[in-house]
C-alpha cells in the first residue's frame, strides 16, 4: 500500500476523535449519579447502583469499550494509508454508536434527576468522537485517478 500524507482535515478529524475518547475516559472519574445521601458515584463504581444491576453486562461492555476507544483513536496517527484510515474511521464511529447505545440502556434505569456531570461529559465526548470519525472518513477517501484522454471522441 502506498504511504499517503494526511491532510489538515484528516488530522483535525483524528484529533477530534481522540479528544472525544479522552473526554469519555475522563468522565469515568467524574460523578455519574448523585445518591440520595448527598454523595456521588463515578462510572467505575456504577455497578453498585440499584438501577444499573439489571444491566451489568451492558455496563461491563461499555467499560471495556471506553478504554478500547482511546487506544483505537490513538492508532489513527500511526496509520499512513487511505485504506487503513478509512477502516479506522468506520471502527471509531461504530464504537461510538455502540457506546452511546450502552449509555442509553444504563441511563434509562437510573432514578430521574440523579444524573451528574460525568454523563454529560461522556455524551459530549461521544459526539466529538463520532464527528471526528466522520470528518476523518470524508478526508481520507482518495480522489479518483484523473482519466487520460486519448484525443478520440467517444461515440
Amino acid at each position: 500500500m502506498e504511504r499517503t500524507p494526511s491532510t489538515p482535515y484528516s488530522r483535525i478529524g483524528g484529533l477530534a476523535a481522540l479528544s472525544g475518547s479522552v473526554l469519555m475516559v475522563g468522565s469515568m472519574f467524574m460523578p455519574w449519579v448523585d445518591t440520595a445521601g448527598g454523595g456521588s458515584v463515578d462510572y467505575w463504581h456504577l455497578s453498585g447502583v440499584e438501577g444499573v444491576r439489571p444491566d451489568t453486562r451492558t455496563y461491563v461492555v461499555s467499560l471495556g469499550l471506553m478504554l478500547l476507544l482511546v487506544v483505537w483513536c490513538a492508532l489513527y496517527f500511526t496509520l499512513h494509508t487511505h485504506e487503513t484510515r478509512t477502516v479506522w474511521a468506520f471502527g471509531g464511529l461504530a464504537g461510538a454508536m455502540m457506546l452511546y447505545g450502552g449509555d442509553l440502556v444504563i441511563s434509562e434505569d437510573l432514578p430521574a434527576g440523579t444524573q451528574a456531570a460525568g454523563e454529560a461529559v461522556a455524551a459530549i465526548g461521544l459526539l466529538l468522537l463520532a464527528a471526528g470519525s466522520i470528518v476523518a472518513l470524508a478526508a481520507n477517501i482518495p480522489e479518483p485517478a484523473p482519466a487520460h484522454r486519448t484525443g478520440k471522441a467517444a461515440l
